[in-house]
């Protein structure tokens, strides 16, 4: 197909231009009803903020250039079928396992999986099975899914329906997971993977490969991460026969707003057009001021570069993790770093992340500056790494989801928690990845692991732990 198209874009420009009088919704009427403080800022969007009026199609019923604007993002990312999503990769994962599983299915889990996956195993009714990660000793970061929890998985649960991965995780690590993808088909195992931070993945080396080219089934990509896309926008890829495609669109009209907006989908036909245009020369430059950026911070040496690992994982470029070589934590850098004007993607206890944009326009050089300031006055002690086998290799709730939500709930101090049931999530916020899975048996380590986040300085996002408190199950103690 002719990827130079923009029809979303396009029909949304033809509407603005012909359309002399708005009386239809949304209540903006093209910014002519707007707060006068903030018309200046909104005005140019709102003028392309539609709604399904008549050559504006409908993203359920796709006839014209929503039609259109799929079909070049399933022809640039070579899927059966791709969908707009303008509920961010959270309603795609939703959307993944409900029409991928049934009620009482036995589902494999990688365990560093994004919150919106546990929601989704919660919804759906299904009996989730928890996979451990593997752990790389240079960084502290998890590395995928460790072999032998999916030897022992695949052996106790050989009823299993679906095998939920994250691919790359937060940090951008990616491991080869080709193998494991045809294990799991030849297990009879559908394959979904929360790809979020991988919408980018069809560039080519240095940059990791994608798991639609591995033979995933359905993948979901947060398009509004790593590309030029509205915040909310993602994508949905039905990439073989085992899900049903209309399941798949079942499946999204029925988790996301029937009220789609008009300038996230037109960023997200942007979005796959500038991926789809971007010529080599300029792909080179891209990566050509990322890697000058990457090695004057290699330079700083109060700070180290986390690197690619050839032989366990590849590291998406785009993401460059940052590990304190002195004392400090990295919630205290960051803190540091925002007094400079630099924001980061993230902290942990060890870690800072900057991500980076797929463009050669940012001069780094202010931006280096000011790191070296920010690293001028660190102070604390080192945080101490957690253990590797904080999560179990293999592990069933005790209790399905349908038993536990007719369970009493009581708040307790998180010290006294251990070998209790967690009632709720424990979720440090980004990068929304559970410490605690609501069912899950609390271990002491776990506990500690949670006492040490908050001391170094997360944040979780229920509020009970931020006060040194967790709620539980009362029942199966």
């Amino acid at each position: 197909m002719d990827q130079s198209k923009t029809p979303v874009f396009d029909g949304l420009l033809e509407y603005s231009r012909k359309q002399a009088f708005s009386f239809h919704v949304p209540g903006h009427k093209d910014g002519v009803v707007f707060p006068d403080k903030a018309s200046r800022f909104f005005n140019p969007l709102l003028s392309l903020d539609a709604t399904e009026v008549a050559d504006l199609d409908d993203l359920y019923h796709p006839t014209g250039i929503l039609r259109d604007g799929e079909a070049l993002l399933s022809d640039y990312y070579g899927t059966r079928s791709s969908f707009f999503l303008v509920n961010g990769s959270t309603v795609g994962n939703l959307a993944m396992v409900m029409a991928a599983c049934e009620p009482g299915d036995v589902v494999l889990v990688q365990r560093d999986s994004h919150k919106s996956v546990f929601n989704a195993l919660k919804l759906s009714g299904v009996r989730p099975v928890f996979l451990a990660p593997s752990v790389d000793p240079a960084s502290g970061l998890a590395v995928g899914i460790d072999p032998e929890a999916w030897e022992t998985a695949i052996r106790r649960f050989p009823q299993a329906k679906a095998l939920i991965l994250t691919y790359p995780n937060y940090y951008g690590i990616a491991p080869d997971i080709r193998r494991l993808i045809d294990q799991a088909h030849s297990h009879g195992l559908a394959v979904l993977v929360d790809e979020a931070h991988g919408p980018h993945f069809k560039m080519g080396l240095p940059v990791p490969p994608s798991t639609l080219d591995m033979g995933a089934d359905l993948v979901v990509h947060s398009a509004h991460k790593m590309l030029p896309a509205m915040t909310m926008g993602a994508f949905l890829h039905v990439n073989s026969l085992r899900v049903p495609e209309e399941k798949v669109a079942a499946a999204r009209e029925t988790l996301q707003t029937s009220s789609p907006s008009y300038v996230i989908m037109a960023s997200l036909d942007l979005a796959r057009y500038y991926m789809a245009n971007m010529s080599p020369n300029k792909q080179k430059d891209i990566l050509d001021r990322r890697n000058r950026f990457a090695e004057a911070l290699k330079e700083i040496p109060e700070i180290k570069v986390i690197e690619p690992n050839p032989g366990s994982f590849l590291l998406d470029p785009f993401k460059i993790t940052l590990e304190l070589e002195t004392a400090g934590s990295g919630f205290d850098w960051q803190d540091r770093l925002i007094e400079t004007g630099i924001y980061p993607e993230l902290a942990d206890p060890h870690h800072v992340l900057f991500v980076l944009g797929l463009t050669a326009r940012i001069d780094y050089g202010e931006a280096l500056i000011r790191i070296r300031q920010s690293l001028g006055n660190a102070h604390g002690r080192p945080i101490k790494r957690f253990a590797e086998d904080l999560f179990p290799r293999c592990a069933a709730l005790d209790f399905p989801y349908s038993k536990l939500s007719k369970m009493p709930v009581k708040e307790i101090k998180l010290e006294e928690a251990a070998g209790r049931i967690a009632a709720e999530h424990v979720i440090p916020y980004p990068p929304g990845i559970p410490a605690l899975v609501q069912g899950e048996r609390i271990t002491e380590k776990r506990v500690q692991a949670i006492v040490a986040w908050k001391k170094a300085g997360a944040v979780f996002q229920n509020e009970s732990t931020n006060h040194g408190r967790i709620k539980v199950y009362l029942a199966g103690e």
